[in-house]
């Protein structure tokens, strides 16, 4: 089975600050929910944190802390292909830690990579398998985005295009199930909804 990354180091600035996984959901919380659909399709999971976040100590997971700060979710991914290769894997899936609808054959349906799902049109670069084979490459990416000094070019898109990411839709899905949470609007859509395991 493959190993998992959820993508938790975002500030949640649109939501006034806040570790967006830890928002309330269900019986617990968005990451609660995501472990729940995720756990059953992967080996291991680890968190991609920022190097400041303690909030997720009551977890018992692996925290992969950011090497730069405030570079964008590449840095989350450097992080999750880092810690894959010390695992000795040979692929890696990411998914961001507010997206808590992700359908239960996520990973079958995505493997092999690299793959990234797409739904509604849209593609979801984060939610994505990746070869540990990409990581030499992605070291080279940053390092020549960080000299640029263009943040456009942290896009994950950016980089998922040079490794030839395939697209796999999800359009087949009653309701898009990479739904995820960014204004308040989206909170309260999130209340609204409701998506039973199984």
């Amino acid at each position: 089975m493959i190993h998992a990354v959820i993508l938790a180091g975002g500030r949640g600035s649109r939501l006034g600050g806040c570790d967006k996984p830890l928002l309330p959901y269900g019986r617990g919380t968005l990451l609660d929910t995501i472990l729940e659909r995720l756990s059953p399709q992967v080996s291991t999971i680890a968190l991609a944190i920022r190097g400041d976040q303690t909030a997720y100590s009551g977890y018992d997971l692996p925290a992969l802390k950011d090497v730069w700060t405030d570079q964008g979710p590449l840095i989350g991914l450097l992080s999750a292909l880092e810690w894959g290769r010390s695992m000795g894997a040979r692929e890696v899936l990411t998914l961001p830690g507010d997206t808590p609808f992700i359908p239960m054959d996520l990973v079958s349906r995505l493997s092999p990579g690299p793959s990234c799902a797409m739904s509604g049109g849209r593609r979801h670069p984060l939610v994505a398998v990746w070869p540990i084979a990409s990581l030499s490459l992605l070291r080279e990416y940053l390092v020549s985005a960080h000299a640029c000094g263009d943040p456009r070019l942290l896009a994950v898109w950016r980089f998922a295009e040079k490794i030839g990411m395939r697209d796999v839709s999800f359009e087949d899905q009653p309701e898009d199930p990479f739904f995820n949470i960014n204004t308040p609007a989206d909170v309260a859509t999130l209340n609204l909804r409701s998506h039973p395991i199984g």
